[in-house]
């Protein structure tokens, strides 16, 4: 009669401890609708802006806003002057995968960011494209 009450007691304190483990704090990084914080730094580690982005629109994994500047640390960095305060992007869920065209008026003198969906946050690169090729990167963090 013991095992049978101590089996199942057992199994509830089992889930109980692995559900509270898995949860909210390992849950992935939500990206949708709302405003968003970032900073991009160079290719070395060095701050080189921050600010707010704004997600205004979003529907079938496509989505749009704007951003500003809250802090630029070097105003002459390459690819600043291409960035227009608009932005279009996809997710790619499955993959985890986020990019954000920060200029999608201009086809080229553009910067990308490419993003990875993290626990926390969404980080990845950016990349400032001339119609020549790339002419400048650097890291890039969104947090909510």
């Amino acid at each position: 009669m013991r095992k049978n009450i101590l089996l199942p007691a057992v199994y509830f304190i089992l889930i109980i401890i692995t559900g509270c483990s898995s949860g909210y704090e390992n849950a992935p990084f939500s990206f949708g609708v709302g405003q968003y914080q970032f900073s991009m730094l160079d290719s070395a580690g060095n701050k080189l802006a921050d600010g707010t982005l704004n997600v205004k629109n979003y529907s079938n994994n496509q989505f749009s806003g704007s951003y500003k500047f809250k802090n630029i640390y070097k105003a002459n960095f390459s690819g600043l002057s291409a960035m227009s305060g608009e932005f279009s992007g996809e997710i790619n869920k499955t993959d985890k995968k986020v990019f954000i065209n920060t200029n999608p008026k201009i086809a080229d003198s553009n910067v990308f960011w490419n993003l990875i969906v993290k626990n926390n946050s969404l980080s990845g690169d950016w990349t400032f494209s001339q119609f020549n090729g790339i002419s400048n990167r650097g890291r890039i963090k969104i947090t909510k």
